[in-house]
């Protein structure tokens, strides 16, 4: 199994969406509390392929004043797990976000390791999300050896996670410019030891006039 499901806001791939970690809005915005829609639902060559859409309401208007659509479509596969999310302005003035997907992984937290980040600009977020450190990603493999909260800028479009469990785990995608490593170790005592989370994410703005859309895309495949 690709991913651990902890509870409804912590597990799967929680939604950061219009803003990803700490700002005006609550904590990664408000996408990931509310109730998405099944707009569409098929079978594609014998793999379930499900289409879910959010609008904005009443909760989302008190936090951000905008009308948006959120498409996010899901395909299925044996092995593998692909994601596309669309946004787009259907408002009449533009508008700017950041968002993320914050994949969580079966894994065991001593032996999971992340390659491919190597010569990253690393925005540190322990101890202080706030205000992060700023720093480069020198090793090879990344590990998870305490609590871990790291923006990494530019990110490559393929990195392998080796989940600890033998299983080595291909994270691509397609215009989600960085990438997030988090644990949150001792915060979560009950379960910190069997999950990790390597999330693609948009950190910079996203700028959308009305009537513009923005597509990013993730390919999760286990070897």
């Amino acid at each position: 199994m690709l991913i651990i499901y902890l509870h409804w806001d912590s597990g799967g791939v929680p939604h950061c969406f219009p803003q990803f970690g700490p700002g005006p809005m609550q904590q990664h915005g408000f996408a990931r509390n509310m109730d998405w829609s099944i707009l569409d639902s098929e079978n594609v060559e014998g793999n379930p392929v499900i289409t879910l859409e959010l609008k904005d309401g009443p909760y989302s208007r008190a936090m951000w004043d905008f009308s948006f659509q959120a498409l996010f479509k899901v395909i299925l596969n044996t092995k593998s797990i692909s994601t596309e999310l669309t946004i787009t302005n259907t408002d009449n003035k533009p508008f700017s976000f950041s968002s993320a997907l914050h994949t969580y992984f079966r894994a065991s937290v001593t032996g999971a390791s992340v390659k491919g980040l190597k010569g990253c600009k690393t925005l540190n977020k322990d101890p202080d999300p706030k205000n992060p450190m700023e720093g480069k990603e020198e090793r090879d493999r990344v590990t998870f050896p305490g609590f871990v909260d790291c923006i990494y800028l530019d990110a490559p479009s393929v990195v392998h996670l080796d989940n600890g469990l033998g299983d080595t785990i291909t994270i691509r995608n397609t215009n989600w410019s960085d990438a997030v490593l988090w644990n949150p170790h001792m915060q979560m005592e009950a379960c910190y030891k069997d999950f990790v989370c390597v999330e693609n994410a948009k950190i910079g703005k996203v700028q959308l006039e009305p009537e513009q859309s923005w597509t990013a895309k993730q390919h999760l495949s286990i070897n």
